[in-house]
């Protein structure tokens, strides 16, 4: 009965070490993402002291390399607010970035004070 219990408390004990791991895991959002909208592939990272967006693939060379997003702050669990560039119009917009789960993420840019915003779903590369 003894040996019962303590396998019954180190599978329990293993089963909240992954749980907490793949918490820990979904809760970042570094690394690269596909933009279905153009086929491009843009990387996440840290940047400034807060989250960073740099485009990694395009169809059009000239932006690649190119920075659209630094020091986003975290303003809940999974999700930032700062300034996306926005580089075919090459205006910058007040943006969100959600982390709905550990592959998709949700890209929102606002203009006239969030009276007007557009949203992309991306999937993680």
């Amino acid at each position: 009965m003894k040996l019962f219990q303590s396998l019954l408390i180190a599978a329990a004990a293993l089963t909240v070490t992954v749980l907490m791991s793949q918490f820990a895991y979904a809760a970042s959002p570094n690394g690269n993402w596909f933009r279905p909208k153009t086929g491009g592939v843009v990387k996440v990272f840290n940047c400034s002291g807060g989250l960073g967006m740099k485009v990694v693939k395009s169809k059009t060379p000239a932006k690649v390399g190119k920075t659209i997003m630094c020091g986003a702050k975290k303003t809940s669990a999974n999700k930032w607010k700062g300034n996306i560039k926005n580089l075919d119009d090459g205006k910058t917009y007040s943006g969100y970035v959600t982390l709905n789960s550990a592959s998709t993420l949700k890209l929102q840019g606002c203009a006239l004070g969030g009276l007007i915003c557009k949203t992309e779903h991306w999937s993680k590369r």
